[in-house]
């Protein structure tokens, strides 16, 4: 139980309550402050920049050139498990996408690959208007170590910003369960934090996963191979770019 007024606590040292008018006044001055430095362009002496309260990210299609796309990923960027290359959610978002207008794609993924291994085959192109990032799987099937794994991609957003300032971000999260045994809910933590810091949102795709026509069946004759009971089939792949679509506006 809290200890009551006038009571000492364990330290030794008398409690008091705190004035409700006290906080309620404390905080509006927060907000105003928060508000000047806005104003003042200040806004970067805070550790990071939050993304928006909805996390969708805000795309501006520009009218004299295509929409600029990057997407950087592992096999689930590549598409294994689909029946045609064209069905994974990479495919599918770019043709969507292109609905309103001409599209200029850009892709490096690599299967099996961790993030520090697909970031070091990255080349940024400039002017680029959305950046979609879907790493870190394999760095839990791996096992990187949580702060080495952050260090990467961080300096992969870094590099982002730094090559095409001001690129809206969106970071997917890893493809599994929530809770797993592997430790996935710390990467997925960190995925978020760290595309929180660049203002980018953050979508977890922990609500796929187990969804059990989402994957397999194993055994078939697929794009990339013979089809395994964990990669996206062609409805989770469908489900991914429609997630992933529900989280961009484009203007």
């Amino acid at each position: 139980m809290p200890p009551r007024p006038g009571r000492r606590s364990a330290a030794g040292i008398p409690t008091r309550r705190v004035p409700y008018r006290v906080v309620v006044l404390g905080l509006a001055a927060l907000s105003v402050a928060a508000l000047c430095l806005g104003a003042l362009g200040l806004s970067g002496v805070f550790p990071f920049s939050p993304p928006a309260a909805d996390s969708t990210v805000q795309v501006d299609r520009p009218d004299e050139r295509p929409l600029r796309v990057l997407f950087v990923g592992d096999s689930i960027s590549y598409g294994l498990n689909a029946e045609r290359q064209d069905l994974g959610f990479r495919p599918l978002m770019v043709d969507a996408l292109s609905a309103d207008g001409p599209i200029q794609e850009f892709h490096k993924n690599r299967a099996g690959a961790t993030t520090r291994t697909v970031s070091r085959l990255v080349d940024v192109p400039e002017n680029l208007d959305l950046a979609v990032v879907e790493l870190g799987t394999n760095d839990v099937v791996h096992q990187t170590a949580p702060d080495e794994f952050a260090r990467s991609y961080r300096a992969l957003l870094r590099r982002l910003h730094t090559e095409s300032p001001g690129v809206p971000l969106l970071c997917v999260g890893t493809w599994g369960s929530a809770g797993g045994a592997d430790g996935s809910d710390a990467y997925n933590t960190l995925i978020d934090e760290e595309c929180a810091r660049q203002g980018g949102a953050f979508v977890s795709l922990y609500g796929l996963y187990p969804v059990e026509a989402n994957r397999g069946p194993a055994g078939r004759d697929v794009f990339g191979g013979a089809s395994d009971r964990f990669h996206p089939n062609d409805t989770g792949y469908r489900a991914i770019a429609d997630l992933l679509l529900g989280r961009i506006a484009v203007h």
